[in-house]
């Protein structure tokens, strides 16, 4: 009896091969649809993180742009007093010039910005720009900057605007630079040995 109540039991548990099939794809069916569930959940999620995070750049460009602007408010109002101020009083004038200088020069810093000089250093294309050439007499002073046209400028260790130099070369190398025939140039070294 044992054997018979047996094979009974196991026909009733044993599944054909498609009905396993069947409750197999049943299966991942489910399993699939809870992960394209759970991605489109996730990509909604991303998506709104991406429109918070752009939506909170532009906040802090537009504070950091209006922070700027009102620290430079002071500086514009002491340049329309100077300008409205009447008098011939050139020296009072010079002076006053000055202390707006210092006075935005003290804000920018303030903002992180450093000046920075090239002269008498060796050229290097990172923080200057070379804008024309003078000829030099030593070795030592080849390639390395000997005038600044315009002055350089950094924020954070980054440059924002590199110098604006003039380099010296020895006489034979300048005769030879491809940059050498060019009227500007030309013109810019006779007005520095003059």
């Amino acid at each position: 009896m044992d054997i018979v109540e047996n094979r009974a039991h196991n026909r009733k548990e044993k599944k054909g091969p498609v009905t396993e099939l069947v409750e197999r794809v049943y299966e991942l069916e489910v399993i699939a649809q809870t992960l394209k569930n759970d991605y489109l959940r996730a990509l909604a999620d991303f998506d709104n993180f991406r429109r918070r995070m752009e939506r909170d750049i532009e906040i802090k460009k537009r504070e950091g742009v209006e922070a700027l602007i009102c620290d430079l408010l002071p500086v514009l109002d002491n340049f329309e007093r100077a300008l409205n101020a009447s008098g011939d009083n050139a020296e009072g004038i010079k002076k006053g010039v000055e202390l707006i200088y210092r006075q935005l020069v003290s804000i920018l810093e303030g903002y992180g910005l450093k000046g920075f000089s090239c002269v008498g250093e060796k050229f290097d294309p990172r923080r200057a720009e070379a804008v024309g050439y003078v000829e030099c007499a030593t070795p030592e002073e080849d390639n390395q900057v000997v005038e600044e046209v315009c002055r350089g400028y950094e924020v954070a260790g980054r440059v924002i605007r590199p110098s604006r130099v003039k380099v010296g070369k020895i006489g034979s190398k300048l005769e030879s630079s491809p940059e050498a025939g060019t009227g500007e140039i030309e013109q810019e070294n006779q007005e520095s040995n003059s």
